[in-house]
């Protein structure tokens, strides 16, 4: 077992034990009771967002230690219902809209649904779009990558469009757009294409042998010409870590951390996500923008 696959299921396992020996709890997650310990560890910085008292966990650790004896308060903290706010409603949104057009679940058009059920008060005119490509271009591409089919696809901006032979290995998301990642024939090589620049795929009859997919491709934005700089405060440096940057600045108490433009809805959700937290925006479209998709959302969620 993982640590936190067991981290994950101590959480119940202590709920339902206000009071459990460290060797009982090892022995029950197939560990050394020294791991236990480490785990209550982290288990102490875990809860809801706020991180005040009450809203984390409470472990007596010296008790653990001393008499070997767990005692935990507040574990039921993440068992309170949780309100999204009207942001977060629509990352949220972004993200499983990406993953139920590309096909690849289930469970995330479920949770889509239900999201959007239960908060269609705060949504229902907040429009939340992906880049996702054609749906016809989508089925096609996830069939040859389950079938090992190699495919010929034609891409491009309109009116310079190029075709190439590829091996299709996975398809998937990135900052609101998906894409294909494919070893072409012509270059022998990785590439990867944003399906929405993809006009067509035909597949063939000739199948193909996986590759070992690298760790990271560097041309997810190989194509994209504009950019986006954003001031930020320090809270709001944690984008620079889980999006492309162009280039990241620090100045003083904030940081200058440019991105390039994938499209204006992607910006838009960003800066719905930084809030507060955002300084200065280097396109005033943009800025107007989510200024103007808070505010519906705003007046939605409270109306």
């Amino acid at each position: 077992m993982s640590e936190l696959r067991r981290l994950v299921d101590l959480v119940p396992y202590l709920a339902a034990r206000p009071v459990v020996a460290v060797e009982k709890a090892a022995a029950d997650f197939g560990v050394q009771p020294k791991r236990i310990l480490h785990d209550l560890e982290i288990l102490q910085f875990v809860g809801l967002p706020g991180y005040l008292p009450g809203d984390l966990f409470e472990v007596d650790l010296d008790g653990a230690r001393a008499d070997g004896y767990i005692m935990a308060r507040n574990v039921d903290a993440l068992a309170r219902p949780l309100r999204l706010n009207p942001d977060q409603v629509v990352s949220l949104s972004v993200a499983l809209k990406l993953i139920v057009e590309m096909g690849a679940g289930h469970a995330a058009a479920s949770a889509l649904e239900k999201l959007e059920q239960l908060s269609i008060r705060a949504t229902s005119s907040v429009a939340v779009t992906v880049e996702a490509g054609a749906p016809d271009i989508r089925t096609a591409l996830a069939a040859a990558v389950a079938k090992r089919l190699v495919v010929t696809i034609e891409y491009g901006e309109v009116g310079s469009e190029r075709r190439a032979v590829v091996e299709p290995h996975r398809l998937r998301t990135d900052s609101g757009f998906a894409y294909l990642d494919a070893w072409s024939r012509e270059r022998d090589d990785w590439r990867t294409f944003r399906l929405d620049r993809v006009h067509s795929a035909e597949q063939s009859d000739e199948t193909f042998d996986v590759r070992p997919l690298p760790d990271t491709l560097d041309t997810w934005f190989a194509d994209v010409s504009r950019e986006l700089t954003l001031e930020v405060t320090e809270s709001g440096r944690w984008c620079a870590d889980y999006h492309p940057t162009s280039a990241v600045h620090e100045l003083g108490d904030r940081w200058r951390i440019t991105f390039p433009l994938a499209n204006q809805e992607w910006a838009v959700s960003l800066l719905l996500r930084l809030g507060e937290h955002v300084l200065s925006v280097s396109d005033p479209d943009i800025e107007h923008a989510a200024r103007e998709r808070a505010r519906a959302a705003l007046a939605n969620y409270g109306s």
